[in-house]
């Protein structure tokens, strides 16, 4: 006689494999956003380390690599407090978008962070904290008021998954940027 179709014990055994399957690759694939994440944070962190490469060069070409304060707004000042106005050719970085640097490296300012890379502000946002910037994703931060109520830049709704930028604090250190993965 002819059997057409599955047994109930071939059903159960292909139902048992897929089981297994989808617990042992499940965790895999949930885990995928967090590994974009990573990735694109290690993406960002590789391109800030280009632009101060790039940015030191400058500065060191035009001899202000060991000033404590390099603007390149213009002001007028005679107390001998930095270098104003400096041309330094650097896109972002001009007399409208101030840049301003310590020991040839961006100091801990947001606007000169944001004005070195390209598209900054469209995925990403400075959290400001006393001595280091924390760089992360829009959405991982909310806005922070004053006493006032008055906007006082961002603070992140979470403590991983951010690039932490500690600039140069003398002439013979150089800047820290630390990545914190996301969990």
């Amino acid at each position: 006689m002819k059997k057409n179709g599955f047994t109930l014990i071939e059903l159960v055994v292909v139902i048992v494999i897929l089981g297994i399957l989808a617990v042992v690759a499940a965790p895999k694939f949930m885990n995928l956003q967090n590994d974009a994440r990573n990735a694109s944070l290690k993406g960002l962190e590789g391109a800030l380390k280009s632009t101060f490469g790039v940015t030191y060069s400058k500065l060191a070409v035009a001899g202000l690599e060991n000033e404590s304060y390099v603007a390149t707004r213009i002001k007028k000042v005679s107390d001998g407090s930095g270098t104003y106005g400096a041309n330094l050719n650097i896109p972002g970085c001009s007399t409208k978008q101030d840049c301003v640097f310590a020991y040839g490296y961006p100091l801990n300012d947001s606007g000169t962070l944001k004005n070195l890379i390209n598209n900054f502000n469209t995925d990403w946002r400075i959290a400001n904290h006393t001595i280091e910037n924390r760089i992360t994703f829009k959405q991982f931060t909310v806005e922070a008021k004053d006493s006032a109520g008055k906007f006082d830049g961002y603070k992140m709704n979470r403590d991983n998954c951010y690039l932490t930028y500690i600039p140069a604090s003398s002439t013979t250190s150089s800047y820290k940027l630390k990545f914190t993965p996301c969990k």
